[in-house]
């Protein structure tokens, strides 16, 4: 068994570690028969000759078809079927199966041509000592391929020069992750000068180790055996397959990954399916319908058995005696005969008319104006449709703050060096702007000793690659952070110019040219919260510059008397809600760097626990380091995000924001977004020891039940969520749950999802909705049971990963309480009345069974029959889920209490399908009954003396029952167009023009065996009590509803002079739902203190102010006491 392991993550966008192994030997040139997989892909499901077969399969794994193929194999066995051994169920399961066949195939089709276009693409291999064009489909692992700019590379591949004399390319991984700004990669300098002139390939011998394929898209890690010697290989010389080149000639790499081993196309594994929670009740309610459909039949069965036994002496006219009197016997067929009658208790098009409807739906979503971003082109988009009415039932919503919240676009606003505080609330004039940066603060001298080691950290100690522009320097960074503190920088005199061929960093100060050696880097990850480079000055001095959290860095300072007064000033900028990074520096000898980078570049060559190793190098380096300050920068809310936020709230949804911010920083975020109110009363828990969170979580539950506060925000950290366990965990939850907001401060993207799968855990009839913007989100937005990303700057990461997608957090407003309140009412009244009208339809054959002793003989045309669903009763409720608006959106965008249906789930519950269900087993009963003494009383005797037979009874109920369950939808119906009203017009009068061409046309008739009922539908409509008795039910039915309605309006604005929004809603809405409920008074102590400085959520532009001319004037000449004379 191999034992060679190699760290990796545990998913495609995060960083942390765990192990894969490291199998893959890869000899050069690769010689012989290719045992690597070929670079073809298919992400098609189908093929000519397994359409077929595998379609039906996945059509069959629903438990509704396979229901009605076990009815089509009854209606085969004779003495149990009700259509003469026909299996005409097969006619509209057929239809259904065809429908959802077409569409798999056209879904298909589209896969198959991506493909296609995909296999077919031309890529250049080194082949004969020359360049040779091949599709991407014959590429093979060992390849040494060569990509001009803007072409897509075909394969994974390892770089192995580029036309640059550095050896850096620029890509663009848009495809994979969604973001836009271009990242760079370096060949190794030892493959950058031997393979830099193209003949120099030709005569390339020597193998590669690398890590199996895995879909880790961040990591590679892998030794190249040369002629020049040994290599390391990581992530900077890794090329993913998808990605583009960009601003750069060409490269050249060998394959290493193909087809669907390369990363791509093992992330492109579908997330796991999810279901609305009406979709799973109504599963429920399926099962329970089944178990009264066995019920019923069994009861039919028992009592035509036991009037056969009683009866075969008396009812001679039947010739029992020559039945079958085996009383099994005679249960089996009388039962499967009534499941055969029985067999429309669940809607054959129900599926299919829902995935139609909800379709449709996300049609309109993805059309509504009000959802499009013109600023970046950016519609809503619905990844999963068969959420839609779940938008309408949240309870919990889980917000990122930075991106999702504010606009992630940075702007540096203060600074604080040696314990001092720089930066005021003042903007700067479009003359003195430098993007990203909105500094104004006469009394900072960039020339200062004291600061100049300070902005030459900002200047070195990230990670950006420079692209000239006509002349012009462009920042390109993966991190709007990290642009805000470049462009400070060199707001300040320091300039950032680039990096030259021996990875030196290029400054200008104060417009004097400098280098500086980058000897290594130690990259930011969510694990470490930090990152560091190490630097050579031209003195020969060698330094560590590190950034990252407060948390993370302070453990690793040196005692300094600046550090209170340093996080003093953290914490003024956290209460007006600026992001912060400590800035800090550790000087190192010859001695002691030699010896660390020994240490380094043998973790660096460890192909088995590189990242690891990487790690614990950091550890030792990035300790005693000094102070130098701290930095502050802004990013401002969204717009509409306080208004929204306080409508979720108002409707009842609790909020949660889960952000990686100091506490600080998140109240007062809290405050500026309407989350957080004055009166509030504030619990913190916050300890990093379990025995005072234990502490802070009682003292939390004794303030909620001593003081009966009816507000109250919950402030937790994510230290302390670690030590949150067991029986603390049940005490925690009861906090939330009293909490209308709840804020966790410092929390990493893993603790986002399990705060998410904590409260679905605990309140598993709640529904959840998180939204985000990041990679970091991901985890987050997937735990929930509706996940929104949000197209930002961060990439698309978390668009691609959702159900759902916005451009901004304000949207959420109108798609939940429009779109996903509509879609609730509508989808929960489609469900129940497809159960309904089937009831409707099949309960009438129970009740005449009371007629005919329940010998399980066929009321209805058994043709016509199954026509109902497909035909009669389909397209008016199909319309209705679509297009029906209960009130103009602006009352829904109003008022909160509206949202108020979903939250209580009081359109679809057990209980409410029940009284859809009763209300058609009443109905039904009603129908019959007209019907029957109707027609089949003597009034209705022909001059012949004869009576209408039992078909015309039977096509009259037929009718009336079609008849009732369109003008429902009428009726229930809130907007009514032309196109609903015709849908019900002709659907009432496709019924009796194929009921008189299936019963009354000879030839049709004579063909379908429909001799029993030849001409019903004709001596119905010559029976004048037909239009006597249509008139008597129609009335009896459905009129009374609205009349009733009517005198109650009348009744309640004459008593109460105001008419209750129950008339609109046609539910008990008289209850005024502000869940804002009275406070009372609370102790000064106990209240959140109230903060002003909001500049957090400050618009642009206010009070114009000139930075000093002085600025760069000052006589300090700091340059040259570090750099020396140029």
């Amino acid at each position: 068994m191999q034992e060679n392991l190699i760290e990796k993550t545990e998913g495609p966008n995060r960083r942390s570690t765990t192990l894969v192994s490291a199998n893959r030997y890869v000899v050069l040139p690769v010689e012989g028969i290719n045992t690597f997989m070929k670079n073809s892909i298919s992400t098609s499901k189908y093929n000519a000759i397994t359409f077929l077969p595998k379609n039906m399969m996945e059509q069959f794994k629903k438990i509704a078809n396979v229901y009605f193929v076990i009815i089509a194999v009854l209606q085969s066995i004779p003495d149990i079927s009700n259509s003469g051994g026909v299996p005409n169920i097969l006619l509209p399961l057929g239809l259904v199966l065809t429908i959802s066949a077409i569409k798999d195939m056209l879904e298909d089709r589209k896969r198959k041509k991506s493909d296609n276009e995909e296999n077919n693409r031309k890529a250049l291999i080194r082949k004969n000592a020359s360049w040779q064009t091949v599709l991407w489909k014959d590429v093979k692992v060992g390849d040494i391929v060569k990509v001009v700019k803007d072409e897509k590379f075909p394969a994974d591949l390892v770089m192995l020069s580029s036309s640059d004399e550095k050896g850096i390319c620029y890509i663009e991984t848009k495809n994979l992750d969604g973001e836009t700004n271009l990242k760079h990669k370096v060949a190794s300098k030892s493959t950058q000068s031997l393979y830099c002139d193209e003949q120099a390939l030709d005569s390339l011998r020597g193998d590669i180790k690398c890590e199996d394929p895995n879909p880790m898209i961040y990591q590679f890690q892998g030794v190249l055996k040369l002629p020049g010697g040994i290599t390391a290989a990581s992530s900077e010389q890794f090329l993913l397959r998808g990605s583009s080149l960009k601003n750069t000639d060409w490269i050249t790499g060998i394959t290493i990954y193909t087809g669907h081993e390369s990363k791509i196309m093992l992330n492109s594994s579908q997330s796991k399916a999810k279901f609305s929670s009406n979709e799973k009740q109504m599963n429920n309610q399926i099962i329970y319908l089944f178990f009264m459909q066995l019920i019923l039949c069994a009861f039919c069965a028992v009592f035509n058995v036991s009037w056969l036994s009683s009866q075969k002496d008396n009812a001679t006219y039947l010739e029992l005696e020559k039945a079958n009197t085996n009383i099994a016997y005679n249960f089996v067929v009388n039962f499967f005969s009534w499941m055969l009658l029985f067999s429309n208790f669940v809607p054959i098009s129900l599926l299919v008319t829902l995935e139609m409807v909800k379709f449709i739906q996300a049609i309109f979503i993805s059309w509504d104006l009000d959802l499009y971003f013109e600023e970046t082109d950016m519609p809503a988009g619905v990844q999963s449709s068969n959420l839609n009415e779940e938008l309408g039932q949240i309870h919990y919503l889980f917000s990122d703050k930075t991106g999702t919240l504010t606009c992630n676009i940075m702007e540096f606003k203060k600074i604080t060096v040696n314990g001092n505080s720089y930066g005021t609330d003042l903007h700067l004039t479009s003359a003195d702007k430098i993007p990203h940066v909105d500094f104004v603060d006469s009394s900072f001298d960039p020339r200062h000793p004291n600061n100049f080691e300070f902005l030459l950290h900002l200047a070195c100690c990230h990670t950006i690659v420079t692209e000239k522009k006509d002349g012009v320097i462009e920042y390109k960074a993966s991190s709007p952070d990290e642009l805000a503190l470049v462009n400070a920088a060199k707001f300040f005199g320091f300039e950032f110019i680039g990096r030259d061929a021996d990875q030196n960093i290029e400054l200008s100060v104060f417009g004097q040219y400098y280098k500086v050696s980058l000897l290594n880097i130690i990259e930011f990850n969510s694990d470490r919260k930090r990152m560091s480079v190490i630097i050579r000055l031209p003195d020969g001095r060698v330094k560590v510059f590190c950034k990252g959290a407060d948390t993370i860095i302070l453990p690793r300072l040196l005692p300094d008397s600046t550090i209170d007064k340093t996080f003093q000033n953290l914490e003024n900028y956290g209460k007006i809600g600026l992001r912060t990074l400590l800035i800090a520096s550790r000087e190192l000898s010859n001695s002691e760097y030699d010896e660390w980078n020994s240490t380094f570049i043998d973790a660096m060559n460890d192909i088995h626990y590189r990242d690891k190793k990487i790690a614990e190098c950091g550890e030792k380096i990035e300790t005693k380091m000094s102070l130098l300050g701290a930095t502050a920068i802004e990013d401002r809310l969204q717009d509409g995000v306080p208004d929204a936020i306080a409508f979720l709230r108002n409707a009842g949804i609790k909020v949660w924001v889960l952000t990686g911010d100091k506490i600080e920083t998140a109240i007062n975020i809290g405050f500026s977004c309407n989350l957080l109110t004055q009166d509030m009363l504030q619990l913190l828990v916050i300890s990093a020891r379990t025995k005072d969170v234990e502490d802070e979580v009682k003292e939390a539950i004794n303030n909620l039940l001593t003081l009966g506060a009816k507000d109250a925000a919950l402030i937790v950290s994510g230290e302390s969520l670690l030590k949150i366990r067991g029986d603390l965990k049940k005490d925690f939850i009861k906090v939330c749950e009293k909490c209308k907001v709840v804020i966790a401060c410092r929390v990493s993207p893993q603790q986002k999802a399990d705060i998410v799968k904590m409260i679905r855990d605990f309140k598993p009839d709640a529904r959840t909705l998180s939204i985000g913007d990041g990679a970091n989100d991901v985890n987050m937005i997937t735990a929930a049971h509706v996940g929104v990303g949000i197209a930002g700057l961060e990439g698309k990461q978390a668009v691609r990963a959702s159900d759902y997608s916005i451009a901004q957090f304000s949207y959420l407003k109108k798609l939940l309480f429009v779109h996903g309140r509509e879609c609730y009412r509508r989808n929960s009244t489609l469900i129940c009345f497809n159960f309904y009208k089937n009831v409707l339809l099949v309960m009438p054959l129970f009740f005449y069974g009371m007629f005919s002793v329940f010998s399980g003989q066929s009321f209805y045309n058994t043709w016509i029959y199954q026509l109902f669903n497909l035909i009669f009763a389909s397209w008016p409720i199909v319309i209705y889920a679509v297009i029906d608006k209960e009130m103009e959106y602006e009352k829904l965008l109003s008022d909160p209490k509206y949202y108020k249906i979903g939250l209580i789930g009081e359109l679809f519950s057990t209980q409410k399908f029940w009284e859809w269900i009763l209300e058609a087993i009443a109905q039904s009963m009603f129908i019959l009954i007209v019907s029957v003494f109707a027609l089949c009383d003597v009034t209705g005797m022909k001059n012949t003396g004869k009576i209408d037979p039992m078909s015309v009874s039977a096509v009259m109920v037929y009718g009336l029952v079609v008849t009732y369950v369109n003008v429902k939808v009428i009726l229930f119906s809130f907007a009514h167009t032309i196109f609903s009203l015709a849908a019900a017009f002709l659907s009432i009068l496709s019924y009796y023009l194929i009921s008189a061409i299936i019963t009354d046309w000879m030839p049709i008739s004579e063909t379908l065996d429909n001799f029993d009922s030849f001409g019903a539908t004709g001596m119905m409509l010559s029976n004048p009590n037909f239009y006597i008795a249509f008139i008597i039910i129609i009335y009896s039915g459905f009129f009374w509803q609205p009349l009733y309605a009517f005198i109650k309006v009348i009744f309640e604005r004459v008593f109460t002079s105001k008419t209750s929004p129950k008339e609109k809603l046609g539910i008990d809405m008289s209850v005024n739902i502000d869940f804002r409920e009275d406070i009372k008074e609370k102790p000064d102590i106990l209240k959140l203190r109230r903060h002003t400085g909001y500049a957090f959520s400050g618009e642009a532009g206010h009070t114009p102010q000139l930075t000093d001319p002085s600025f760069f004037n000052s006589s300090y000449n700091a340059p040259n006491a570090i750099f020396g004379k140029n």
